[in-house]
């Protein structure tokens, strides 16, 4: 049993020096590293949303829907409603890298009236929810956001207000 052992150590030794004196071998084609660096994004609201002032008349159970698209196209529900004023979207300004894609992304709130009662509010991105900054910061690296509410025949009247959750990232 003795003999065995010693005959497996010196064998390990054997490979373990052969190994050793391979000669290293360097890669036909090197790799090449990449680091793509963005400067940090920053949002600056530059407009508010404005769906101006809205009449209720007799309303369905399901209630209507006032929309005002990224574009500005307004609708005033379905007929029992009567809008007036100057409908305007929301304006954001985004400061980053110069021709890097920047996302635009939008979540659900809540508005909340002044008289009680709440309204939820559905922030519309534009049709392409992009944008490609073309010169860090300026004036055309703007867009717009547009927004939606369903008022209901239970629907407080006063004045509903509340934060857009819009945000962007590369």
């Amino acid at each position: 049993m003795k003999k065995f052992l010693v005959a497996a150590g010196a064998a390990a030794l054997a490979l373990t020096a052969t190994a050793a004196s391979a000669a290293p071998v360097a890669a036909t084609t090197p790799a090449t590293a990449t680091a793509k660096i963005y400067k940090p994004l920053s949002l600056t609201a530059t407009r508010n949303l404005d769906l101006g002032t809205i009449v209720m008349g007799s309303l369905a159970p399901a209630g209507e829907t006032v929309s005002l698209t990224a574009a500005g196209g307004f609708t005033c529900g379905g007929g029992n409603l009567t809008c007036s004023g100057t409908p305007t979207t929301a304006q954001y300004n985004v400061r980053g890298t110069n021709n890097a894609v920047v996302r635009i992304l939008v979540a659900a709130s809540t508005l909340n009236g002044s008289l009680g009662g709440t309204l939820a509010f559905t922030p519309l991105a534009p049709a392409t929810p992009s944008v490609t900054l073309t010169s860090s910061g300026a004036p055309g690296d703007n867009f717009n956001v547009g927004g939606q509410i369903t008022i209901l025949p239970t629907t407080n009247e006063g004045v509903y207000t509340g934060s857009m959750d819009v945000t962007v990232d590369y």
